[in-house]
């Protein structure tokens, strides 16, 4: 019988060594009173070994290789394969206590995505989110994600915190593939004015510059494909001492949601918040997230512009793109703006504001 694991086969039978070594001695005729006479040890150390309650050490190898002529590596071998076995049966059992956590991940979804493999056995499943997320346990990751991601789920919410943890791995493990220059304050913040200038462009246009122009300055970029549930807009964290990511979901696509959303996480990365990561989207630290609000207002809308547009009540079409010309945005980010302000009705000027396409939608 064999456990499979990653198309490897693995034996279920854990055989210890010294059932061997008694086999050999019987053949040889040789009673373990003259393997113990003749290898220098007490006969008890043999016995042991044979019953399975010692190891065969490298020293004692050398022993057998000398007395038996069977090559001291055979053994080694032997021993290892057998502790092996006996540390795959243990985790067996492990992986088995761990099954619920099944219910928890959108298994289907990351199978969909090539994030796991396929496998009708939950033990394989279980062992291959573990390997996804990088720990030995989903205790562990729980521990992982309250000491560094900070974030709060109501309970009327319907967020599915496995959904979200995925969605973060998977960003995670993008922006670990992205080279960065080590991270520099100013030349972000000039990276940010930089991107700003591409509001007005075709995504095909700006995401790759954008991508490009933080990554010059330490930050990864990435944008991770909405998992049904994971609800949050985007997220900022630091992956090393001098290396920080922005990640945004595609959840919403309008115009004005995806750069208050990336000005919003730009913020908290200035602000260098390496302990904790947070998730915009799902009721996080009011203080850090009201600043972060404020940041990426600022930085899309200069505030006395803003002041005297509004003044105006001039919120026709033409004049929300002459606006927009104006300041040097979209104007889909100004009827975002006015629409969240209560300025205009969510149903109005929704014909300037634009919904990206994401390549693996």
């Amino acid at each position: 019988m064999a456990a499979k694991i990653d198309d490897r086969a693995f034996s279920d039978l854990a055989v210890p060594p010294g059932e061997l070594l008694a086999e050999e001695l019987e053949a040889r005729g040789m009673t373990q009173r003259e393997l113990a006479d003749r290898t220098g040890r007490p006969g008890q150390k043999i016995s042991e070994i044979i019953n399975g309650k010692k190891s065969i050490t490298y020293d004692t190898a050398l022993e057998l290789e000398k007395v038996l002529g069977i090559p001291a590596h055979f053994w080694v071998n032997l021993e290892a394969s057998y502790q092996l076995t006996k540390a795959r049966l243990r985790e067996k059992s492990e992986l088995e206590r761990q099954e619920d956590w099944l219910e928890f991940f959108p298994v289907q979804e990351l199978r969909a995505r090539g994030h796991i493999l396929k496998s009708r056995d939950k033990r394989q499943t279980v062992s291959a989110l573990l390997k996804f997320f990088g720990v030995a346990s989903f205790p562990a990751l729980r521990q992982r994600q309250e000491a560094f991601i900070q974030y709060r789920i109501t309970p009327k919410s319907k967020v599915s915190e496995g959904a979200l943890w995925a969605w973060l791995r998977v960003g995670a493990i993008q922006a670990r593939q992205i080279e960065t220059a080590p991270y520099n304050h100013g030349r972000f913040l000039n990276a940010l004015r930089e991107i700003r200038g591409l509001t007005a462009e075709r995504v095909e246009v700006f995401f790759p510059r954008m991508r490009d122009l933080c990554a010059s300055a330490g930050v990864a970029f990435v944008v991770i494909k909405e998992l049904p549930k994971s609800g949050a807009n985007g997220v900022a964290r630091w992956i090393s001492a001098d290396k920080a990511m922005i990640q945004l979901s595609t959840r919403r696509r309008w115009t004005d949601i995806f750069w208050f959303s990336f000005y919003h996480e730009a913020k908290h990365v200035l602000d260098r918040q390496k302990k904790r990561a947070f998730v915009n989207g799902i009721n996080d630290d009011p203080d850090a997230e009201a600043g972060a609000d404020r940041f990426a207002q600022e930085m899309l809308i200069p505030p006395d512009e803003w002041a005297a547009f509004v003044e105006s009540r001039a919120w026709s079409p033409l004049r929300v793109r002459e606006f927009a010309q104006l300041v040097g945005i979209h104007p889909g980010i100004v009827v975002g703006r006015l629409q969240h302000e209560g300025l205009i009705p969510h149903s109005n000027l929704n014909d300037l504001r634009i919904r990206f396409v994401w390549s693996d939608d």
